[in-house]
């Protein structure tokens, strides 16, 4: 642990997906709470701020530049790299006979999945309730500097999603405004895709003793763990907002072929919010069923709201959480091309009706608070491979700029050690909160009374978040590591059972 740190006092066994003896710390109870340390910690005697300083772009390339002359480490940096070069694998339409298109093709938007599929048994989704509210949405976007340089492609992609239209969210005077939660999926994550219930996404394998990843299609689900990342946009459609989330490029019903440049993505925000105002390039499908174009199209979905002007919360989970770090880096703090040689930094955009940040399993902390070697992996892939996603030392300095900042995330999340978490939420100066519960990264086998939680808290901290609010009821801030990781509720991910007397 890093200096002034509590130490842990016991060791807990968690399942999926860490399959490991975690340290943790005993509860008034005798239970055994885990979490996942820190990879890397600050050096001895080191003054200012490790996980900042120490990982920004100059100084991640400065590495990789000495471990290209090492024929080892630039292999292996190399390959890593080229896990976030690749084309993905898309799920939604695998599983029935609705929701598959062409993603890079001319679709036809009714051919897309809609909030009411969910309703239909057995999958008995909350969301169903807003297919009256819903469009089908399309934006246009060019493709990015990896499809471009190394794929040799070029011209124009589809990014295609949800508008979820709300009622607005109470003002101190009574009066109902319009607000918008942008949501952007996880890593494979697919806004359509099918998850049923009676899927068991997750096996005990005897030989090994360990939870594994049934890799097998189930012919039952396409992404299981997806009702969850619905039932938070059902969360924040229930508090009164407007919900905007899209596949993102190279996933599900999205064009392009890439899905890791996060960077980008949060250049798409952007895209999308110029589209929503001039309807340039975007298309919709109405609950009604009638397609629009152009600025019929935008100003349909918007119904009088400014998207300019209303109050816009950004939310990501995963590498979702990475676009938004990314977003709000470049609208607060300063805007940089990190994909293409030599590119250039411009001031922030200063869009003030962007109130805040909510991050899900996000590595909050920046390259610092990931596994050593990361670092290297990063630059090679920002210089041969002309791709951006983990946020850097800069990201992680800039949340000292942002209105307000919300981390949720699982206490064993193998994404970054929890105290690098705490850290990040220590550096926010504004509105902020931290929401921690038993279980892994991914969404398969979180319990669904902690999803529940974690959506009730998200749409409370975006509801303060949007009326610029720089307090919250019950919003946490634990004194240290410890409390944060006694702060979680009593329910546990679905392969993980606690036990006392470890």
């Amino acid at each position: 642990m890093n200096a002034g740190t509590p130490a842990p006092d016991c060791t807990a066994r968690v399942n999926y997906d860490r399959n490991a003896d975690l340290p943790g710390y005993r509860d008034a109870a005798g239970l055994c709470q885990p979490f996942m340390p820190l990879n890397q910690l600050v050096p001895e005697g080191y003054a200012g701020d490790f996980y900042t300083a120490e990982f920004t772009d100059a100084k991640i390339r400065e590495r990789w530049l000495g471990c290209k002359a090492d024929e080892a480490c630039a292999a292996a940096a190399r390959k890593g790299a080229k896990g976030f070069a690749r084309v993905e694998t898309r799920e939604t339409g695998t599983v029935g006979t609705r929701g598959k298109i062409d993603p890079e093709g001319t679709v036809d938007l009714s051919d897309i999945r809609r909030p009411a599929d969910f309703g239909k048994a057995p999958y008995g989704e909350p969301i169903a309730d807003a297919d009256d509210k819903t469009f089908v949405v399309e934006f246009t976007a060019p493709r990015d500097a990896y499809e471009r340089v190394h794929l040799k492609t070029d011209g124009e992609i589809k990014l295609r999603g949800w508008y979820i239209r709300g009622d607005g969210i109470a003002s101190d005077d009574g009066q109902r405004e319009r607000a918008l939660v942008v949501m952007n999926n996880g890593g494979g994550n697919e806004i359509t895709a099918l998850d049923n219930p009676n899927s068991v996404p997750v096996a005990h394998d005897e030989a090994s003793g360990k939870y594994v990843l049934n890799e097998t299609p189930d012919g039952l689900s396409e992404e299981p763990g997806m009702r969850h990342w619905r039932g938070f946009a059902h969360a924040f459609h229930e508090a009164g907002f407007d919900v905007l989330v899209t596949d993102r490029r190279g996933n599900g019903i999205s064009g392009g072929q890439n899905g890791f440049n996060t960077a980008e993505q949060a250049n798409d925000m952007v895209r999308e919010f110029e589209q929503l105002a001039s309807g340039e390039g975007m298309r919709a499908l109405g609950p009604d069923g009638k397609a629009l174009e152009g600025a019929r199209a935008a100003s349909t979905v918007m119904d009088g709201a400014d998207i300019v002007a209303m109050p816009i919360v950004l939310m990501g989970y995963s590498r979702g959480s990475y676009a938004v770090a990314y977003a709000m880096q470049k609208n607060f703090v300063e805007t940089c091309d990190r994909d293409v040689p030599d590119g250039a930094c411009g001031p922030a955009l200063g869009r003030a009706n962007i109130k805040g940040a909510i991050l899900y399993g996000p590595n909050a902390g920046g390259l610092g608070t990931r596994v050593k070697g990361h670092d290297v992996i990063e630059a090679a892939l920002r210089e041969e491979f002309s791709t951006t996603y983990y946020p850097d030392g800069e990201v992680a300095a800039g949340v000292v700029r942002w209105p307000a900042l919300q981390i949720v995330k699982g206490t064993w999340d193998y994404v970054e050690g929890l105290e690098g978490s705490l850290v990040a939420l220590n550096r926010a100066k504004g509105l902020k909160d931290i929401f921690v519960f038993h279980g892994p990264h991914q969404l398969a086998t979180q319990s669904p009374e902690n999803m529940n939680l974690a959506g009730e808290r998200m749409a409370w901290f975006a509801l303060a978040a949007a009326k610029g609010d720089t307090r919250m009821d019950d919003a946490a801030e634990p004194a240290d590591l410890r409390a944060l990781v006694l702060s979680a509720p009593p329910h546990w991910d679905t392969t993980t059972q606690p036990k006392a007397e470890q």
